[in-house]
Parts: C-alpha cells; sequence; structure tokens
C-alpha cells in the first residue's frame, strides 16, 4: 500500500494551475481569488456615529447631567454644516459623518431631550460610539490575498472597497462518471434484479460542484471496454479533470482498470487509507484521470483526500483541505494501524470540548451514516484505536448552523 501522504504530493506535483478571469461579485462567491485586492481608500471614509443618539465633545459631558445646546440634526447621509462647540451637540444618526469638533456619541437612550436641550445622563470619553475612518480597511492595504476562496462575507467585503470584478481562478471543467452494469439512474422507478441506483455520480457531481469546478455528468458506462473507452477520449478533450468511479479493484470485471491498466501515465495502486483504498490516478490528454472505488463511502472518502485538494490546487488556493480542529473521543473509535483511517462522526461539546462519537455503521457503502456526520475523525496511520476521552483531530465537514440551536431552551 502507498502512504497517503506520498500519493497526495505526487497528486498536487501534477496539477497545473489554471488561468485567472475576472467575474462580477454576483458570481464570485466560492471562486479563488488568483490576485490580491487592495483597498482604494479608507473604509469607512470618514469617522461616523455607530448610534443613534448626539455627537458632542468629550469635554463638556465629563461628569453626568450635562445640559447642551442642540444645533441641528444630522441622518445618515448628509454630512453636518456647523461644527459642535463647547456646550452644543448635534442629533446624529447611526452611520452619519461625525461633524467638525465632536469626539464623542451620547446614545438616545442616555439623553433627554426637549425642544433645543438635551440632559446628559452619563459622562463619555473620548471617541465613545464613533466608528474611525479606516477601521475596516485602510486605502493602499492589502484587504485580501491570492489564494482567498470567497464566501459571502467577502463578497460583502469586496463591495465595501469597490472591487466589483475580482480576478479569480477560472472554474476546473470536470467530467464525472460512473461503471457498472448493475447502476441504474437515480430516477429508476422499479429496479431489476440485481440493479442498483447510481448515487456516486449525484454525489460526486455535487462535491465538484462544492470544490469549485464546473460538473459535466457523463452518466453511467456500462462494463463495456470500448463504451468506457470512448467516454474517456471524449472526456479528455476538453475536462481539466476526469472523475470516474468504479472498476478500480481487484475484480475480474472491473473496467476502468482493465482499459487503463496499460495506458502510459496512469497507475492503479492500493491507498493506506480506509474507507478508499484502490485508486487509480494519471494524465490522459489535458485532463487529470482519478479513478475512485465503486463503494460510495470509499468514493467519497477518496475524493475528499486526494481529488478535492487537487481541484482547488488548480485553481490556487492557499487551503486545500477542509477547516481541522482538535476534539476527543466521545466514545471509543476503532481503527487499522496500517492505514488513515476516515471515521464518519457527529460532534458535540462537552465542557467546552468537542466530543465525536461514530454516526451508525462505518461500512463503506452506507451512505446515511456519512450524511449525518459533522465531520470526519482521522485516525493516523500506527494507531488501532482512541479509548473515549482520548484526542482526535476532527476535519470539519457542516457549518455550524446545521447542529443543534444553541439557544434552544
Amino acid at each position: 500500500m502507498r502512504p497517503l501522504e506520498g500519493v497526495q504530493a505526487e497528486i498536487l506535483a501534477a496539477v497545473r494551475r489554471l488561468e485567472s478571469e475576472t467575474v462580477p461579485l454576483a458570481d464570485a462567491v466560492g471562486r479563488v481569488l488568483a490576485a490580491p485586492v487592495v483597498a482604494s481608500h479608507d473604509v469607512p471614509q470618514w469617522a461616523n456615529s455607530a448610534m443613534d443618539g448626539f455627537a458632542v465633545r468629550s469635554a463638556d459631558v465629563a461628569e453626568p447631567g450635562a445640559v447642551l445646546e442642540i444645533l441641528a440634526d444630522v441622518p445618515a447621509g448628509q454630512v453636518a454644516d456647523t461644527a459642535v462647540g463647547p456646550g452644543q451637540a448635534i442629533r446624529i444618526m447611526t452611520g452619519a459623518p461625525m461633524p467638525e469638533g465632536a469626539d464623542a456619541v451620547i446614545r438616545v437612550e442616555d439623553a433627554s431631550a426637549e425642544s433645543d436641550k438635551a440632559t446628559i445622563r452619563v459622562s463619555a470619553g473620548e471617541g465613545l460610539y464613533v466608528r474611525p475612518a479606516g477601521e475596516d480597511a485602510r486605502a493602499g492595504v492589502e484587504v485580501f490575498g491570492a489564494g482567498t476562496r470567497l464566501t459571502p462575507m467577502h463578497v460583502g467585503a469586496l463591495a465595501a472597497v469597490g472591487c466589483v470584478e475580482p480576478e479569480v481562478s477560472r472554474r476546473p471543467r470536470a467530467v464525472v462518471l460512473s461503471t457498472g452494469d448493475e447502476l441504474a439512474p437515480p430516477e429508476t422507478e422499479d429496479l431489476a434484479p440485481g440493479m442498483i441506483r447510481d448515487a456516486n455520480r449525484p454525489m460526486l457531481a455535487a462535491l465538484l460542484e462544492e470544490a469549485g469546478a464546473v460538473a459535466d455528468d457523463y452518466g453511467c458506462v456500462p462494463d463495456d471496454a470500448d463504451a468506457f473507452r470512448a467516454a474517456i477520449g471524449r472526456a479528455a478533450t476538453g475536462a481539466d479533470a476526469i472523475v470516474s468511479s468504479g472498476g478500480v479493484s481487484m475484480g475480474d470485471f472491473d473496467v476502468t482498470k482493465a482499459v487503463l491498466g496499460d495506458e502510459v501515465g496512469v497507475e492503479f495502486m492500493q491507498v493506506a487509507q480506509a474507507p478508499g483504498k484502490p485508486f487509480g490516478f494519471g494524465k490522459i490528454g489535458g485532463a487529470l484521470f482519478f479513478g475512485l472505488p465503486g463503494n460510495p463511502v470509499s468514493a467519497l472518502i477518496a475524493f475528499e483526500t486526494l481529488v478535492r485538494p487537487a481541484l482547488l490546487a488548480m485553481q490556487g488556493a492557499a487551503a486545500l483541505l477542509r477547516p481541522r480542529v482538535a476534539g476527543v473521543a466521545g466514545r471509543k473509535l476503532t481503527g487499522d494501524p496500517a492505514k488513515t483511517v476516515y471515521l464518519r462522526v457527529g460532534v458535540e461539546e462537552r465542557d467546552g470540548v468537542w466530543a465525536a462519537a461514530p454516526t451508525g455503521s462505518q461500512a463503506s457503502n452506507v451512505l446515511t451514516g456519512a450524511a449525518a456526520a459533522d465531520a470526519f475523525a482521522i485516525l493516523p496511520r500506527g494507531v488501532s484505536a482512541v479509548d473515549e476521552g482520548g484526542a482526535v483531530t476532527l476535519e470539519l465537514l457542516r457549518s455550524a448552523e446545521t447542529r443543534a440551536d444553541p439557544y434552544e431552551g
């Protein structure tokens, strides 16, 4: 068996960085910056109020009880045309620029106003409830570096600095197909004896899209060498990656291995990971070929460890793996000392620590357990088990909103 880390390194060494393009912000989520973004101006461009209230001189409100003359009202989007002098205040709305002379804001709820007078019930120091210019971003400073994968929050920040067409890497074009005479399309109503619905292809297409690729679905290919050879030939002409599942193990009808086993530059191997041990990799035409196992959870793990990092590397992403955190075993976790083992686990907080427990069966054909998982618990080679309470590395799969609501009850 080949160590997982060595296979990962070999794949990344074969990756070709894709060219860049500019896209509108509406299409930027999930894309990877190909060039840094530098703020052209301060954000915000001027000091402004963080609250609805009164813009004042802090020297006038060093003690509670000050009575100030209200000069004017300044709503957001307008600028005061008069300065605040001693004993004076300007009524101000959230986001409005601070008037000249004012250096603090008193909240509406901390003052009483009648006619043109405001009685201040609190004391305030300089800068209270004032947002300074450049608090979010400074002019000429890099906001996000190349390799940043853009989230909706990044899109908002780009809009704030006026970057409406970021330069990003082109999305990889990826062909996905499944092999096997036993496979039926998922929409098949009545399965013939011996047939199963193809779960791998929809799952892998979704994983490809999540990793930033454009998935081109080539469907189910039967265990026929000519049909498989034709599908691979078509895919290799325009794809950056070909992701095939099934036919890479030791069976007599493993068409993928039979057709590509003698192909120059394509290697079939046993990777020291579980699930996901049988694997094929190489280059066909201009595309990287990834041959994944047929069992759906095996295909999932092989994609996560070997395909997803390559797709992100094509796009120049700085982070190639999902977030990893330290956790503990919520109950005993069993591994295989000869392999790196990826257990599908649910995660819950116990005394401030994330505790992980398997989500049902860990069999390589059970997708429901994988779908229920919050994370992979990774047991490295040489580890046969982690006792309850023992340290374990967790690779997170879900965002926080999919876990239990902390405010329930």
